[in-house]
């Protein structure tokens, strides 16, 4: 599952000439010269207008990091749109040209696009938790480190750490002459007599054992872990939904004296205050306190001119003393960046899952693999094909 199987590495009996392309083969060049048309310009395109968006979100901590998350997941499409090039000049020339050290570079770039992709797919369930979970608290940019810059950072160095091992797991093969490819130590050692470059012949990291351990280390860390993270973020926000939803919205009344205009003395007005939303927690709502009751005050003045000019007679139009609030927590269910959120999580979760499911399948009934193995690289160019499905999900829209 690590590079392009190679037919005459797993064949038990080599040919005595280099294969030749499959008409399957030709079928994926297309397709990946297709999404490449689109894509690439597509996502250059949605990359310029999120820099614009986040150069506009001003002070709004809950949008602007909301944008740089979907800035970084769009860096991680176009960076498996240049590992799909790659990909498509090697079914081309059908044989790898680029050398040794590129060999191990790509194979490490490929690793590294689909862990850093996959991580940050998982920082923006976190994020939308961590708003959910704190949704009555000022989301205002400070000169502190936001929380989303540091999960931004914090997914592109386990991404680089995670892919690394590739580098030093893949070397170059000559199978015929002048016919090199490009496969793993693995590989090499059951199908070639061709000597493993970065280790001895009985090193514990060529045996099969530590294969196995590292393909399903690599299966855990690239998507069935972040899985259970994103289920088990959702489960929470959920409950939370769920609590917020079944509790009545409380309203407490807050007695303020105010001066009329009519006259300096003091008097009360009502305001109320919905609970929910902890607008009397936070620094600074003494102030839309004072905003509600001047709104008030405006209001009752405006009713006593009307009807002053209707002589005297009571206006028929009533203002309620209530000031009602949408909760926060119901704001951000009913946002698009909620709705977004959930349409990348869902589209990461269908378009990977097959691939991944195919390679545990592997290590839980050997003959279903077989049988589905035929499918692979099918079910792997999915993972290449959401990076022409993301920016219509979170780059063609707007709104919040």
């Amino acid at each position: 599952m690590f590079g392009r199987r190679m037919e005459d590495l797993t064949n038990s009996t080599i040919p005595d000439e280099p294969p030749t392309p499959l008409f399957s083969d030709y079928i994926e060049i297309g397709y990946l010269g297709v999404v490449l048309m689109f894509g690439v310009p597509a996502n250059m395109v949605i990359l310029q207008k999120l820099i614009r968006e986040l150069k506009m979100c001003n002070r709004d901590m809950v949008k602007s990091g909301f944008v740089m998350l979907k800035i970084n997941l769009n860096i991680t499409d176009l960076l498996i749109l240049t590992y799909a090039l790659g990909k498509l000049i090697w079914l081309t020339t059908y044989q790898w040209i680029g050398g040794e050290i590129a060999c191990r570079f790509y194979q490490m770039f490929s690793m590294f696009s689909l862990y850093s992709s996959s991580n940050i797919v998982m920082c923006i369930a976190l994020d939308r938790l961590r708003n959910v979970i704190y949704a009555n608290q000022i989301h205002t940019k400070t000169n502190k480190i936001s929380p989303v810059t540091v999960l931004a950072y914090s997914s592109w160095i386990a991404a680089f750490f995670c892919s690394l091992p590739q580098f030093f797991l893949f070397q170059t093969v000559e199978v015929y002459p002048n016919f090199v490819q490009c496969s793993d130590v693995w590989q090499i050692t059951r199908h070639s007599t061709v000597e493993v470059k970065m280790f001895h012949n009985d090193s514990f990291i060529l045996s099969q054992t530590f294969e196995n351990t590292y393909n399903i280390t690599h299966l855990i860390i690239v998507f069935w872990g972040p899985l259970i993270v994103l289920i088990v973020t959702y489960a929470v926000i959920a409950t939370k939904l769920m609590k917020y939803s079944l509790r009545a919205p409380g309203t407490q009344s807050i007695r303020r004296p105010m001066p009329t205009a009519a006259d300096d003395s003091p008097k009360d007005i009502i305001v109320h205050v919905n609970v929910e939303d902890g607008l009397l927690k936070k620094e600074g709502s003494l102030k839309k306190v004072v905003r509600c009751c001047a709104e008030e005050m405006i209001t009752k003045q405006s009713r006593k001119k009307s009807n002053r000019r209707n002589g005297g007679k009571e206006s028929t139009t009533t203002t309620s003393s209530t000031s009602t609030r949408m909760p926060t927590w119901r704001k951000q269910m009913r946002s698009r960046v909620f709705r977004t959120t959930m349409l990348v999580i869902l589209t990461h979760f269908l378009f990977w899952f097959p691939y991944n499911a195919l390679g545990l399948m592997k290590y839980i009934n050997q003959g279903m693999f077989e049988v589905l193995s035929a499918n692979a690289n099918i079910f792997k160019d999915l993972q290449i094909l959401i990076t022409l499905i993301n920016p219509f999900l979170y780059g063609f829209t707007t709104g919040n």
